[in-house]
């Protein structure tokens, strides 16, 4: 006689299933395989070069940006800041689409914002919209000031010391907001940002299908090994 799962057991799988597939859809990592093309240079968001200089110092990050300096950061410790912005700017404003004859209209902001100090639960919010957003974060510097800088978020989950080429730019007006918050604990001059990011490598339309792509390939392996399995067991049951 077929034992059948227990309802608790289904309900575990379904949740389980249901938290995958939205990690893959939502948050799942997908900078790296556009940088696979960045190559190496001075160029925003390629792999540095030996033109490339490492901003080492607070007072050094005026000269950088009014020479438009290319620069990279050594590999050190990192402070998320309360604050993350879409990889893909196009991304942002007001979508309308129509389910079931009625219009609904869904506004993306280019920023998420956060209290500071920044609370566990929305730094997981953040972390799982993390595949349309960018979290910014301070690195500190070798005089022992902080420096925000902005790259593609896979690069801090990976612990890659080696991070791209950027220019030193004026902040945002929420970029700044955010950073004089966080002057409070750190020594960090809220007029800069070394914008690390290759804006305009990712169009999220795009980035759409992929991960719809990657969700339905790994659907069909799981259906696939579920029906050999229970193909296996019908033969064993039978012999």
């Amino acid at each position: 006689m077929k034992k059948e799962p227990s309802s608790l057991f289904i309900v575990f799988r379904n949740i389980l299933c249901t938290t995958l597939a939205l990690l893959v859809l939502f948050a799942a990592p997908t900078g790296w395989l556009y940088d696979l093309r960045a190559g190496e240079g001075t160029g925003q968001g390629q792999r540095p070069t030996r033109d490339v200089q490492r901003l080492r110092r607070q007072e050094d990050t005026e000269t950088f940006f009014l020479n438009r300096i290319p620069a990279t950061i050594n590999g050190g410790e990192l402070v998320a800041c309360p604050l993350a912005r879409l990889r893909d700017g196009a991304q942002a404003g007001v979508h309308t689409h129509h389910n079931s004859g009625v219009k609904r209209s869904v506004n993306v902001s280019e920023y998420i914002n956060a209290d500071y100090p920044l609370p566990l639960f929305q730094r997981l919010i953040q972390g799982f919209a993390g595949g349309y957003y960018n979290r910014y974060h301070l690195t500190e510097l070798a005089d022992g000031s902080w420096l925000c800088v902005y790259f593609d978020d896979y690069l801090a989950l990976t612990g890659e010391n080696h991070y791209p080429t950027g220019y030193v730019r004026y902040t945002t007006t929420e970029e700044r907001r955010m950073l004089n918050q966080m002057a409070e604990d750190y020594d960090v001059n809220s007029a800069y940002v070394l914008d690390m990011y290759q804006h305009g490598k990712v169009n999220w339309m795009l980035d759409v299908l992929l991960r719809l792509a990657v969700w339905a390939a790994a659907a069909e392996i799981v259906l696939g090994i579920k029906k050999a399995v229970s193909k296996r067991g019908c033969l064993t049951r039978s012999e």
